[in-house]
């Protein structure tokens, strides 16, 4: 170790002299140039300055070069040491729901990547960067073909994918408000395509080898039960909201307890309600509300209590505590909302014909727009204009009743006479066509022909639970019935 310490202290030594020489002979030519040269004052300095500037750039490199190493290091052979290039695996999520890993190459491999492309090399498990996806706001009246054309994307690609399989013609129900999610290659052309039908389940396309393969994803939510409870004072909406139910929430108490209760006509301030309903999570986050467990609304004294029968594939039905279904024939309203503005008499003075003449039908007051619902299942035997009663829809319900809709904005789209309905679909929208004073909807009942009050007439019961649900109902009913006594309108009372 001592011989070889002397012999680079030796090296050392003969740099250092060889520097030296190197300076002495530079700075002689430095000074026969100047004195030499035929310059005047001014282009001397100039020149002595550069001459400087050179000198100064090759001592600094010949004083690094001449470093002595460090005595107290000894420095590891170079094939003994292993370099490794620091590298970074990103971790994310994507679109789909899929973990996925990215490998992040270091500056030494892309370098080498210039001249040998098999110098990145990926680590297991980790997959190559995939090309982003786009987010497509849905727009009125769009189309696939439409949104396609609006991102550059062949048009032909709209038809072959809504042709590839049953469930991509979902893909022509676009609704507006809503997203469609697009990943395309560098082309222009369609990778996958996602599309939410609704909270849980999307429409997922993907391109294949033998064209688009089309699959729905469905994800289990977590889901929780709820209550709420309050007093009408204002409105049905306002107060439903003061106590914390969300707008849906509150419709499908309009339709559990529609049969029994006409909130457009019956509603009283002090009337009651309780809800036991479910709300779904995802991830920890709230994604909706869901359906309606059991409820309680208490109209003028009267207490109505409905229960939801569950089945494998979700609510089956709304019955009474007893067994007896929430649903009848005709519903009392055909709007969900609104308010009575001239009722069913056989004598009303006609503000357009001023004239008193019967009015055997009832007004329901609604902005322009307001859907309008079929009260039971039948068939369109009347859809145009009707003279004073403007845009009417007259459906046919069996051999015996009938009902007829007047001043409509608008009818739904496809809907024509002949075509059958369910109970509950809209058929058109509230407006003031013929004679009306504003927009309002005219709704007339006919039995066999003779005109009846829709407000008054008493409807048959349905059909209760089938006898094979009827113990396990009623079991049922009488744990929700138990929860509602707790945090229905009865425990409100008796809390105040």
């Amino acid at each position: 170790m001592r011989e070889s310490m002397n012999k680079a202290s030796a090296r050392h030594d003969q740099r250092r002299s060889a520097t030296a020489h190197i300076v002495n002979r530079w700075r002689l030519r430095l000074r026969r140039s100047l004195v030499t040269a035929n310059l005047s004052p001014s282009r001397r300095r100039r020149a002595r300055a550069a001459w400087l500037l050179a000198f100064v750039g090759l001592g600094t490199g010949i004083t690094i070069a001449s470093l002595p190493p460090r005595e107290h290091e000894t420095p590891e052979p170079v094939q003994a040491m292993t370099l490794t290039p620091p590298r970074q695996i990103i971790t994310s999520i994507d679109i789909n729901g899929e973990i996925r890993r990215e490998v992040i190459p270091s500056a030494d491999e892309l370098m080498a990547s210039l001249t040998d492309p098999a110098a990145i090399t990926v680590a297991p498990g980790a997959r190559e960067p995939e090309p982003p996806w786009k987010e497509v706001a849905i727009k009125r009246g769009d189309t696939l073909s439409r949104i396609f054309a609006r991102n550059d994307i062949p048009g032909d690609e709209a038809g072959r994918i809504v042709k590839s399989h049953a469930d991509a013609k979902l893909l022509n129900r676009l609704i507006a408000g809503q997203s469609l999610h697009i990943q395309t290659d560098p082309g222009g052309r369609v990778l996958q395509l996602r599309y939410r039908l609704n909270e849980s389940d999307s429409l997922q396309v993907r391109r294949s080898a033998n064209g688009y393969d089309v699959a729905r994803i469905s994800r289990t939510f977590e889901t929780r039960h709820v209550y709420a409870a309050g007093n009408i004072a204002v409105s049905l909406f306002v107060d439903g909201q003061s106590a914390g139910l969300s707008d849906p929430v509150i419709i499908q108490m309009v339709e559990v307890f529609g049969w029994d209760i006409d909130f457009a006509q019956d509603l009283r301030r002090g009337d009651s309600f309780a809800v036991i309903y479910e709300e779904k999570y995802w991830q920890g986050q709230k994604v909706a509300d869901g359906a309606i467990l059991a409820a309680e609304f208490i109209n003028q004294g009267k207490s109505y209590r409905a229960v939801a029968h569950r089945t494998a594939i979700g609510v089956a039905g709304y019955y009474s505590p007893e067994g007896l279904s929430m649903r009848r024939p005709f519903l009392r309203s055909p709007l969900k909302v609104s308010r009575v503005t001239s009722p069913y008499s056989l004598r009303r003075y006609h503000p357009i014909l001023q004239t008193w003449t019967a009015h055997r039908g009832v007004d329901y007051g609604a902005p322009t727009g307001t859907p309008v619902l079929a009260t039971a299942s039948g068939r369109v035997s009347f859809l145009g204009g009707k003279g004073g009663y403007g845009n009417a829809i007259t459906l046919k319900h069996g051999g015996s009743y009938s009902t007829l809709y007047a001043h409509l904005s608008g009818y739904a789209r496809g809907l024509r006479a002949g075509a059958q309905v369910e109970q509950g679909q809209v058929i058109g929208y509230v407006g003031s066509t013929g004679l009306a004073t504003g927009p309002h909807l005219h709704y007339e009942f006919q039995v066999n022909g003779i005109h009846q009050n829709p407000l008054t007439l008493k409807f048959p019961q349905t059909e209760p639970i089938a006898p094979q649900y009827r113990t396990e109902f009623l079991q049922a009913a009488r744990n929700w019935g138990s929860k509602l006594d707790l945090v229905g309108p009865s425990a409100l009372a008796s809390s105040r």
